[in-house]
């Protein structure tokens, strides 16, 4: 596992934009992943059921109790455009109420959909 580990953060570290970060998660075998907001963790999902489990290295986030569809829209445009970092995504999204997402990077239909209480948001990906 450690080797699969290695091998996501260099995809991490040398991707340019968010469907380049796709590309090379899709070629490791990665199916999807699931990231809670609040602490950062990240679960990966690959081929044949194998599973890939990575804590946190940000701190704790406090999410907002109501999901804000339009706060979402705005933190995924603004982190698309390259002025925010991915801390600072996460911290916008769990200010709009996004609890977590999933990532689908399998089918025809690739998508990020963020989830909070009592509503969601959906975003296919471009690949």
């Amino acid at each position: 596992m450690e080797y699969l580990e290695n091998k996501i953060k260099l995809v991490y570290q040398t991707s340019k934009n968010y469907p380049d970060l796709v590309k090379g998660l899709v070629t490791l075998g990665i199916t999807s992943y699931t990231v809670d907001v609040a602490s950062g963790i990240i679960f990966y999902r690959l081929e044949a059921g194998v599973n890939s489990f990575h804590p946190s290295e940000g701190s704790i986030r406090k999410i907002v109790e109501k999901c804000d569809k339009q706060k979402i829209m705005q933190a995924v445009k603004d982190n698309q455009e390259g002025k925010t970092t991915y801390p600072e995504f996460m911290d916008q999204i769990a200010l709009a109420g996004v609890r977590f997402y999933e990532a689908t990077l399998i089918g025809d239909q690739k998508r990020v959909t963020y989830i909070g209480s009592g509503d969601y948001y959906e975003e296919l990906i471009p690949y």
